[in-house]
């Protein structure tokens, strides 16, 4: 899997040594994953990032797999947004700022996953105007897994551990499989270290299927 960790932590937090992206690039190394951890630190910064994002071509790649999930990891502190500095950045910007990564045609045949970890996300609003982009912009392509932490409040050593325990098993899992993600949810639930909703794309209804662990459909 290649991953993009998007970090955007509190100064007060680096200080404390509270570091999601650092930890998960480790262990993401560790298990075979091609990883990259960026940390912007404002709304501009990530509107940077995601556009370098958008210019990734196979035709400079030293591999020869083409089909590896692309994943995009955000984590940052939540509020009816994501921060970023000071920058409070709404779930409607942080659509435009994925924007160009959706619509890039790219050479890349693997699925597209986009995870957020930061608190109040479950109330995240992104799925929804992904749906409503997509219908007036049909070069838009949503992501077709996402995954967004479901509990109100994300403590730090739980999410990293959670998303350790994620990005560990996913690598095994077939994605086509929706039971075999459920699988990987429930474990990381039955281990008491938060709930991990998952929005999968139905390209024949046009819109964002929600489950919890176990496969329970919820509202999405």
């Amino acid at each position: 899997m290649l991953v993009f960790i998007i970090e955007c932590t509190n100064p007060i937090d680096l200080l404390q040594g509270r570091n999601e992206g650092k930890s998960l690039e480790q262990i993401c190394r560790l298990v075979g994953h091609e990883v990259i951890n960026f940390h912007p630190k404002s709304k501009d910064d990530l509107l940077t990032v995601c556009k370098y994002r958008s210019s990734i071509d196979r035709k400079h790649d030293g591999t020869d797999n083409p089909d590896l999930p692309l994943c995009i990891h955000i984590s940052s502190h939540g509020e009816d947004g994501l921060w970023f500095g000071k920058d409070l950045v709404s779930w409607h910007e942080l659509l435009d700022a994925l924007e160009p990564i959706c619509t890039k045609k790219s050479m890349y045949k693997g699925d597209n996953i986009l995870t957020i970890s930061a608190c109040e996300a479950k109330d995240q609003r992104l799925t929804e105007k992904i749906q409503k982009r997509r219908k007036v912009h049909k070069a838009f392509q949503p992501p077709r897994h996402f995954f967004v932490t479901a509990s109100e409040e994300v403590y730090w050593k739980d999410a990293v551990v959670a998303w350790a325990l994620f990005y560990n098993k996913i690598p095994n899992t077939n994605l086509s499989k929706k039971k075999k993600i459920f699988n990987v949810l429930d474990l990381i639930e039955k281990a008491e270290l938060g709930t991990i909703h998952y929005y999968r794309w139905s390209t024949k209804k046009k819109k964002y299927i929600c489950y919890g662990a176990q496969g329970k459909i919820k509202n999405s």
